[in-house]
């Protein structure tokens, strides 16, 4: 009867085991990093790495929630069974989610052009070839556009709340909501002289819209680390922990890279290619 009972026990503890998390994984329609709509749909970065970690992983039944980058956030915050593939690492977000070691680097946001105004760019670059955003705002016959309510991190956040009541009586702004799109537009008509964008939004939009050249920004070139997160809960404990053994693998760099680097204009593969090896190991 003790052989039966404690056979029973360890039936019972492996079907507890095998049996599979449900997670569901928070996301928005992030053009060309996530994208579930249109042409080009599934065929972003994220979805490739999301794709890569599903087939890892087949003993977790994962789920796909698209919803607005705001209700994303709040979600994860309130708690649940949810992980997350594009929220970069801040302290205030480490209250509520843990992150991952990175699963690959992207490059930082940049200075758009319309190709028209290369010449009128040229006295605002360092020798590399970086802009010095800070000389290029005291320009007040270059006019930046920007969305509002958009972060653009530190260095441009600040130099734009400094530069706002001096060289410019008022910047370009637009509403959040395809803001990239719109200030493309803007670029096209004229109406603004340069904006801020990740060159693989660039490359998305560049079908729509004029010749566009992308500039890195000098002191803010480092390659940014993506990571995958999930909510401080016991409900995910299992699955972090087991998603953070597969990047101790190789093969998601692989996938990540090549997914990345099909939505990088050709003259910045080899500046990206060379962040990459410059990166310390972790």
């Amino acid at each position: 009867m003790k052989r039966l009972k404690a056979l029973l026990l360890n039936l019972t503890c492996i079907a507890a085991t095998a049996q599979a998390d449900s997670i569901v994984w928070l996301s928005a329609e992030f053009p060309p990093m996530s994208m579930t709509q249109g042409p080009h749909a599934n065929q972003g970065y994220i979805n490739s790495l999301f794709a890569y970690l599903q087939q890892a992983l087949p003993q977790h039944r994962f789920t796909e929630s698209v919803v607005p980058w705001p209700r994303a956030m709040h979600m994860a915050e309130q708690g649940g069974p949810y992980c997350l593939l594009a929220a970069f690492k801040t302290p205030e977000r480490e209250a509520f989610l843990r992150f991952s070691k990175p699963y690959g680097h992207v490059l930082p946001l940049g200075v758009v052009i319309s190709q028209e105004q290369i010449e009128r760019v040229k006295p605002y670059l360092d020798p590399a070839g970086h802009v010095q955003l800070e000389r290029l705002f005291k320009d007040p016959q270059m006019r930046p556009g920007i969305a509002s309510g958009r972060s653009y991190g530190s260095l441009i956040d600040d130099l734009l709340k400094t530069t706002h009541d001096t060289a410019h009586s008022g910047f370009a702004r637009v509403h959040q909501g395809e803001s990239t799109s719109a200030l493309f537009n803007m670029l096209d008509r004229r109406r603004i002289d340069y904006t801020f964008s990740y060159p693989n939004e660039m490359v998305y939009f560049a079908a729509s819209h004029q010749l566009l050249r992308f500039y890195p920004i000098a002191g803010s070139n480092q390659l940014l680390p993506g990571r995958l997160s999930c909510t401080r809960s016991t409900e995910t404990d299992r699955v972090f922990a087991e998603l953070s053994h597969v990047l101790e693998g190789q093969g998601h760099q692989a996938v990540f890279q090549a997914s990345y680097e099909r939505w990088l204009p050709a003259y910045l593969l080899e500046h990206y290619r060379h962040q990459l090896a410059q990166l310390p190991a972790e």
